[in-house]
This record gives C-alpha cells, sequence and structure tokens, in this order.
C-alpha cells in the first residue's frame, strides 16, 4: 500500500512543477500520511507475528537518544570532554571527512555542524543495515555506542560553512524554491535541521544530489519512504539546483 501512494508520484499524479509553485508538498504529504498509514497497519501486522519492529519504535529510539544527548551536552565540562574523546576516535574518519569535518573527497558528505541524533541514528542503520556503504557498514559496527555518541558530538560542535564553489544565481533561485516547497518543513528554513533531522546547510553539492538519486531509484543503500515521494518527483536538473542552494548555506 506504501508503494501504491509512492507510484502515482512516479506515473506524474503531482507534476514537478507544483513543487517549484511552492504547493507540491501538500500534495504529497496527504499522500504520504496515507502511505505511513498502511505502512503502519503493515509494521504493527509484522510486531505482532514477530517479524519486526514497528515505525514507532524507531521513533521512540530517536526520542530517547535525543533526550540522552541534550543531557550529555548540558553539562559543558563533561561536553567538551566527551567531544576531544570523540576527536580521538576519529582518525580513520578524517581521511574522507577531513581533519575539521569538511570532506576532501567528491561524493563523501561534510559532518561539521552536523545534528549529533542524525549522526548516530545514521551510524547505526549503517550497522544494523537499513543503510549500506562498503566503508561505512564496516566502521559503524566497529565503534560501541558511547563512542558513536562521542564522535557525534564532536562533529556537532565543529564549524560547517558553505561550500567554497560559486553557484549561478539562477539555480540558487530556482533551489531555494524548491527547498522551501518541499525540503523546509524537515529541515528547516535555514537547512539545519529539525530535531532528528539532517543539517543540509553547507552539505556537498554532488553529496545531496548522489543522496536524492538513491531515495528515487531505491537502490537499497538508504530508504526513506518520504524522501522517496520528494525525490521521485525531481528531476536531475531541480536535484542539481536545490543542492546548489542547500550547499550555498551556512
Amino acid at each position: 500500500m506504501a508503494c501504491l501512494a509512492v507510484a502515482l508520484f512516479s506515473f506524474g499524479f503531482v507534476d514537478n512543477r507544483l513543487i517549484e509553485k511552492g504547493i507540491g508538498m501538500v500534495l504529497i504529504r496527504q499522500f504520504v500520511v496515507v502511505a505511513w498509514l498502511c505502512f503502519f497497519v503493515v509494521m504493527v501486522a509484522d510486531a505482532q507475528s514477530g517479524a519486526g519492529l514497528s515505525t514507532l519504535a524507531q521513533d521512540k529510539q530517536i526520542s530517547e537518544l535525543q533526550r540522552s544527548i541534550e543531557t550529555l551536552a548540558s553539562d559543558p565540562v563533561q561536553l567538551a570532554r566527551l567531544r576531544e574523546e570523540g576527536r580521538e576516535r576519529t582518525i580513520l574518519c578524517r581521511t574522507c571527512h577531513g581533519v575539521d569535518g569538511i570532506s576532501v573527497k567528491e561524493l563523501v558528505p561534510n559532518l561539521a555542524g552536523q545534528n549529533p541524533v542524525y549522526i548516530v541514528d545514521q551510524f547505526q542503520r549503517f550497522g544494523d543495515g537499513r543503510r549500506f556503504d562498503y566503508l561505512m557498514s564496516g566502521l559503524a559496527k566497529s565503534f560501541s555506542d558511547e563512542d558513536k555518541i562521542r564522535i557525534a558530538l564532536y562533529y556537532s560542535g565543529l564549524v560547517a560553512g558553505p561550500t567554497d564553489v560559486e553557484f549561478d544565481s539562477g539555480l540558487l533561485s530556482r533551489g531555494k524554491k524548491i527547498f522551501l516547497s518541499v525540503c523546509s518543513e524537515c529541515h528547516g528554513q535555514d537547512g539545519h535541521g529539525q530535531q532528528g533531522y539532517a543539517r543540509l546547510a553547507g552539505q556537498r553539492q554532488d553529496y545531496v544530489v548522489k543522496m536524492l538519486q538513491e531515495f528515487r531509484d531505491r537502490t537499497g543503500r538508504r530508504s526513506n519512504p518520504w524522501m522517496s515521494a520528494v525525490a521521485l518527483k525531481l528531476d536531475e536538473s531541480q536535484m542539481e539546483a536545490v543542492a546548489a542552494y542547500v550547499a550555498s548555506l551556512r
């Protein structure tokens, strides 16, 4: 049933021009809510039969993680110590994500200033198979839960900034309209992300495009019905535009 709602997008029920006019999210939200209700019924049935965890259980885990991190961060002395311990554990991470959390490789995300809850959640997803990457999946399994939090706090404390690439003003203007129409509700007007969501401000353009393509193509490397519903309605030029816009944000 969830797939049916997504399929309606892919067959053109919501024209992608509506997205740029700022009204696409209304229709997307209506259909994805229905899809999630259907998905919830399936997950409850699975849980009752012992087949798996419900999405509500995952949401509860995120909320609990948010509270734990907020508690740790409330003590400045403890936070400084945890961040230093996190820095010491990022020796391998620096090869791709840079010494200062600014990526030094194509298609690799910046981590500086990223939401710590999001980082830990992605660690968990790489570790349990909900997200796949040859290097990250193995690395995530090597860290304890405590180390994941230390590393996440470390990167969240680094200064993020816009990319040093200059983009055409027309491209940025088009990207801004798309972002405010379909992205800002979860990722924030400033791109810094709501609770548990990714910070997109200052992220590499090529990485954002790559992720949108993975959500659209449903390759199995990442899975998120909300993001798939959005990505399915963006053509390549729109992906490039919105990715350029978030890359330009601070």
